[in-house]
């Protein structure tokens, strides 16, 4: 048996588009600044050569989150912004990624099918006193969570995700 979820998370982040998506993000920002790549490895605080930062740019080349989060401080963009915009831009499916979970507002949600783990959420604060308040959720954890709830996966995770964004149904 495979790895299921692992291994669909696995092809999502190594995935061409979204590789070329975040080498985008990327150039336009290095562009904007008026910066050669050069320029750019010069701000730099590792060894990277200018042709490397070109195959990331082309979205030829994985880049390690260590070495995305340098060139993001370089250009002075927040790393996250520019995963989430290259993440919509890929058209990349969020739920297969890990999910967020504020569990004060978990805990306040009144919605029928979430009992479950409102029920965990609780147990969580009050186990939890030095918390605060958000856990991050492996895509196989919320699998298995939604059973609980009979809810699909991706509509656990939509829920949640919504339940951190202050949204209501």
């Amino acid at each position: 048996m495979g790895g299921g979820v692992s291994d669909r998370r696995e092809r999502v982040l190594s995935n061409p588009r979204l590789l070329r998506a975040i080498g985008h993000e990327l150039r336009t920002a290095r562009e904007d600044r008026g910066w050669t790549r050069a320029q750019l490895v010069a701000r730099l605080d590792l060894e990277v050569h200018s042709q490397t930062i070109a195959t990331y740019e082309l979205g030829i080349r994985q880049c390690t989150v260590a070495r995305f989060i340098s060139i993001c401080e370089a250009l002075g963009i927040p790393a996250p912004e520019v995963l989430a915009t290259a993440l919509r831009q890929a058209e990349v499916q969020p739920h297969l990624l890990v999910c967020s979970v504020d569990l004060r507002a978990l805990a306040a949600d009144r919605t029928p099918e979430l009992q479950p783990v409102r029920r965990w959420a609780r147990h969580r604060l009050a186990t939890d006193a030095g918390d605060d308040g958000v856990v991050h959720l492996e895509p196989k954890a919320v699998a298995e969570l939604a059973v609980f709830c009979g809810l699909t996966h991706v509509e656990l995770f939509d829920r949640l995700t919504g339940l951190a964004a202050g949204e209501t149904d």
